[in-house]
């Protein structure tokens, strides 16, 4: 059977690519068989075939992958996916989705699915929502958090809200963290979450050199993670 994890952030523009294709690419440097799938992509660009879902073009630069289907709609608009897929004409279906993560499932021991912007993101009008997908593949949640003052309020509200969903959480990474400038608050609060939520650190990703994921440019992104997530926690 194969595994899986479900990243979500607690909030837009927080780092989910970057874990995402860090972790696929860490885990295929390890010998396993790992994939990332991104069911919804926001803010394509228009290529020359169509358009180009950017954090699929990012996982390619980060990962050595084998070609595949990594993404089921890609939108123009850069908007939640149920306004942007409104604005493009389209409907996502939840059907689709699962139809193409059973492909993939069929072919690979383990897929990193990245959500879209936080938790309770609308996919399909105020019907369809990022949670039904991830009750409906059955995966347990990596949730992508910031370091820095505030956090402590977004993501245990994050937890807090997916527990009263019924989901499963494997762990919290936190991301951008700047160990020369840490504040005391910056220092303080994975552990502080931990305590109030019980859900266990994952990792602490230093801020990035050179990653730039809408250009493309990787940087040290499969090296931070690599040396910064605990993978024996992880896989547990």
């Amino acid at each position: 059977m194969t595994k899986g994890f479900f990243v979500v952030g607690t909030d837009t523009g927080v780092g989910k690519t970057v874990v995402t294709a860090g972790l696929v690419g860490a885990l295929r440097a390890k010998g396993v068989n790992a994939v990332p799938f991104k069911p919804v992509q926001s803010g394509a660009v228009k290529g020359r075939y169509g358009l180009i879902p950017l954090d699929v073009e990012f996982y390619k630069k980060v990962c050595d992958l084998p070609p595949d289907e990594y993404n089921t709609y890609a939108l123009e608009a850069p908007l939640a996916p149920s306004l942007a897929a409104e604005i493009s004409r389209v409907t996502i279906e939840r059907d689709i989705i699962l139809k193409n993560y059973a492909a993939l499932a069929g072919k690979y021991e383990l897929i990193v699915v990245e959500g879209a912007g936080g938790l309770y993101v609308p996919l399909s009008g105020t019907s369809f929502l990022l949670p039904d997908l991830i009750k409906a593949l059955n995966l347990p949640l990596i949730i992508v958090a910031r370091a820095n003052l505030g956090t402590i309020n977004h993501t245990v509200l994050t937890v807090k809200c997916a527990q009263e969903l019924g989901l499963v959480i494997k762990g919290i990474i936190y991301n951008g963290y700047n160990a020369d400038s840490a504040t005391l608050a910056e220092k303080t609060n994975p552990k502080i979450i931990e305590q109030i939520t019980g859900v266990p650190t994952l990792g602490v990703i230093p801020k990035g050199r050179d990653i730039v994921v809408d250009a493309g440019k990787a940087g040290n992104c499969l090296e931070l993670i690599e040396n910064h997530v605990n993978f024996s926690l992880l896989l547990n």
